[in-house]
């Protein structure tokens, strides 16, 4: 043991030896850190939610990389009359011309955001209810000339009648012409201003028209941020120019007569609640710390009690600033490493500096005291230490990536806590003026040896005291009592709602979410599942009538909008599709009217081997959105030979990455909890001291999970990963204390004296540090934004599930085997 116990001692020495060169050092690198984990991008990306080798993700990056990225959307809330037959086409014809970024030869776009959006070119592809008039004009148009070469006069005019007869086209096509415009949306055997059903897309209804933008797939997020930026600029521009008025007169470029516009869609949403989350977790976090300082001021019985917040803090900081030197990026789970990190830290630096104060009650000083606190009760927290590192590594098994950085995080973060408190932690206290090691109350002398922490205040571990001598005094009642409500909460747990509909993690007054309500309301939908074909014979009569009917099928059977498909072009009703008729109707279709279903080759001149469907969804539970998944997959039925059909889609992505997260929460546990356990029957070589430790870490977990469901507290990508904090506490409490107990046990004193000191001297500090963890996060729960909340509620009670298992569950066990323990203590 002494072996074991000297490189801990002879690195405090040396530490307090070089005392101010360490802190410098230390402050240094901290303060560097600290400095590039504000630089630290955020990232939201599909590859932090499923592996890049997922069949789900392969499908939406190849969709993205044909189609571009998930539609942003511009609402435009007026009349379909008002807006289609008058000046206000023209003026969304600008908008949309302006949104493009695809300004015609010779021509300048719109200064500010226009001119921003052209310079960028950030948009792969737009659909807007003007451009598709105008591209039905010119195809028309083309179309028209083309014929007039192959054709008689008196043929033409023919050709004419029949086209205005079937079609209702009686004078020359034009968007400022209204009985034109009125053929092509309207359908004329309906009210006044609905619209055609296959138009859906673009006018979703009577009083409702919608231009999709889909921007490029290899945006940064920081340019996916001013792309966000310049597109809601230039919809709420209304400065006159000359250019867009008449007569001379200077008019706004865009703004409509009785209508207005709303930006919003999946890209719009996520990055709004990801800027709102960053800033709201900088002010969160700062007021927290302040309030585990004061709370570390009050329960911490020791000089310089803010050096364990401090020590916890610089460890936070130096892991995210060496996150940011490799080049990673902050994820919704990699905030859940705080309340871990900091939480571990914090009990690490109060261990140390509560065993200090003990060596140097006796009269140690220097560099002697630092060398016995550090041989005392470093092999004990190096081994709490390993342990929870390993139940760490354990994470790395999980199928979402984040979860697995998380795990590297985490991994990464208590070695460095523990080595920062081991040198850093002795050179400050070294620094301490000699002195009394507590104000007021008794001499710690009389305190160790009456087993009482006191304080200026009076005695502030009764409660503590209390609860240990329950476990003493009636084992057998609180383990039977923790195990039966444990059960009651693995049961229940596998009933916990995990929520990952953006709206319901978001804070409801964020713009960008009103705007997505405002958006619901006239078109029922939130969002896009889209349906990735793939096939060699793409446009081959059988693939066609295959694509149409999945498509009426998933109408018919599902809650969900219609929105294009390949087979709306190529499609008549019932009649029957024929080669010839498709290849007529596609030689007749421009580029842009296939490019957001079926781009063509360009170098063949030719549909490519990719289409893609697209229905809009409403927000739903994540039952109901697997349910609906689900159906679809159903609807697909038997291909054409040769076809491949893939869901893709940022919502399907979402709903596999909750259901991995839900379904795989137990099973990561219990490998977690296996790794503990093989981690300290390693080191320490006891079947008994190894495993004693994991019983209140076990119980723990079903605590926790019972006060969630009764709570009705929801998992969210965010807290999903935290049950790996009621396990690195708990084992990290429990190895602590188990360790103190077999000390005092080493020195003569009986089972119940044992317990009570270990619990007065050790548990005290367990108490600090824990107590301090919870009052800083419990501050999260006054949040507005949901996530963060629910985050902070499910920190609290896995903190206080772990802290209530060790303080009667670890005693309460102890007691018992002590009773079958052989009086010489073999056995252990």
């Amino acid at each position: 043991m002494d072996g074991r116990r000297r490189p801990f001692g002879a690195i405090a020495a040396w530490s307090v030896r070089h005392a101010r060169a360490v802190l410098a050092l230390a402050t240094l690198v901290a303060v560097a850190a600290a400095v590039a984990a504000t630089q630290v991008d955020t990232d939201a990306g599909l590859g932090t939610l499923v592996g890049k080798s997922d069949p789900t993700y392969e499908a939406t990056q190849r969709a993205r990389a044909e189609f571009g990225e998930e539609p942003v959307v511009v609402l435009v809330k007026e009349s379909l009359p008002k807006l289609l037959l008058g000046k206000d086409l023209l003026r969304l014809l600008r908008l949309e011309g302006c949104l493009s970024g695809k300004v015609p030869k010779g021509a300048q776009p719109v200064p500010g955001a226009c001119t921003g959006i052209a310079e960028m070119d950030p948009v792969e592809f737009l659909a807007g209810p003007a451009t598709f008039l105008n591209e039905a004009v010119v195809q028309i148009d083309e179309q028209l000339t083309r014929i007039s070469k192959q054709l008689s006069p008196t043929q033409l005019r023919e050709y004419l009648l029949t086209v205005a007869t079937k079609y209702g086209i009686t004078s020359a096509p034009s968007i400022t012409n209204e009985e034109f415009v009125s053929t092509v949306v309207f359908d004329l055997a309906k009210a006044r201003g609905t619209p055609k059903a296959r138009l859906a897309y673009l006018f979703p209804s009577s009083h409702a028209a919608q231009i999709v933008i889909r921007l490029k797939p290899d945006l940064s997020e920081a340019e996916r941020h001013r792309a966000i930026g310049l597109i809601e600029e230039a919809v709420a521009e209304t400065t006159p120019r000359k250019a867009c008025g008449e007569g001379g007169k200077a008019e706004p470029c865009f703004v409509l007569s009785a209508g207005e516009y709303v930006v919003t869609g999946a890209p719009v949403v996520v990055d709004a609640v990801a800027r709102a989350l960053k800033d709201a977790l900088l002010l969160l976090f700062a007021v927290a710390i302040v309030v585990m300082a004061i709370v570390l001021l009050l329960a911490f019985r020791s000089r310089l009690r803010l050096l364990p917040l401090a020590l916890a803090l610089a460890s936070a900081a130096i892991v995210f600033g060496l996150l940011d030197l490799v080049g990673g990026s902050l994820t919704m789970a990699s905030v859940a490493v705080l309340p871990i990190l900091i939480g571990l830290a914090v009990d690490y630096a109060i261990q140390f500096q509560a065993r200090l104060d003990e060596v140097q009650a006796t009269g140690a000083e220097g560099e002697a005291a630092a060398r016995t606190a550090a041989n005392l009760s470093g092999p004990t927290i190096a081994t709490a230490c390993l342990a929870t590192a390993a139940g760490f590594l354990v994470l790395l098994l999980s199928p979402t990536p984040m979860v697995r950085g998380f795990g590297l995080l985490l991994v990464l973060g208590v070695v460095l806590s523990f080595i920062l408190v081991l040198t850093a932690g002795f050179a400050a206290l070294s620094l301490r003026r000699p002195g009394g090691w507590r104000r007021g109350g008794d001499h710690p002398e009389e305190a160790l040896a009456t087993g009482r922490m006191v304080g200026p205040h009076g005695d502030r571990t009764r409660p503590l005291q209390a609860l240990v001598s329950l476990a003493i005094g009636r084992p057998v009642l609180v383990l039977t009592l923790g195990i039966v409500l444990a059960a009651i909460g693995w049961t229940l747990g596998t009933q916990i709602d995990t929520v990952s509909e953006v709206r319901q993690l978001a804070p409801h007054n964020l713009a960008a979410v009103e705007d997505l309500n405002t958006f619901e309301q006239p078109t029922g939908t939130t969002g896009n599942l889209e349906v990735l074909v793939e096939s060699d014979r793409l446009t081959d009569p059988a693939t066609i009538e295959w694509m149409a009917g999945f498509k009426r099928r998933v109408l018919a059977h599902d809650d969900v909008t219609a929105g294009p498909a390949l087979s709306d072009f190529l499609t008549r009703g019932e009649g029957k599709v024929t080669k010839s008729g498709i290849e007529a109707t596609l030689a007749a279709l421009s580029a842009y009217s296939l490019r957001q279903v079926a781009p063509i080759d360009p170098k063949t001149g030719k549909v490519g081997n990719v289409a893609l469907l697209s229905f809009g969804i409403s927000s739903q539970t994540l039952a109901e959105q697997n349910e609906l998944l689900d159906s679809v997959r159903t609807q697909i039925g038997t291909p054409p030979a040769g076809a491949t059909v893939r869901l893709a889609g940022l919502p399907v992505v979402a709903a596999e990455a909750a259901s991995e997260l839900s379904s795989s929460r137990y099973w990561l546990a219990l490998a977690g909890l296996g790794a503990v356990a093989l981690v300290l029957l390693a080191l320490l070589r006891s079947f008994r001291r190894a495993l004693v430790p994991l019983l209140p870490t076990v119980l723990a977990t079903g605590w926790a999970s019972l006060l969630i469901w009764l709570t009705g507290i929801p998992l969210n990508p965010m807290s999903a990963a935290l049950g790996a904090l009621t396990i690195a506490i708990a084992t990290e409490f429990a190895v602590i204390l188990g360790g103190r107990f077999e000390q005092e046990r080493s020195v003569g004193a009986d089972t119940a004296a044992a317990l009570r000191r270990a619990y007065a001297r050790t548990g005290a500090a367990v108490l600090a540090s824990g107590l301090t963890a919870i009052a800083g996060f419990a501050v999260l729960v006054a949040s507005d934004i949901q996530m963060l909340r629910d985050f902070g509620a499910v920190t609290v009670i896995d903190l206080a599930a772990a802290l209530l298992g060790v303080i009667v569950i670890l005693p309460a066990t102890l007691t018992l085997l002590e009773r079958r323990r052989p009086p010489s203590g073999e056995g252990a």
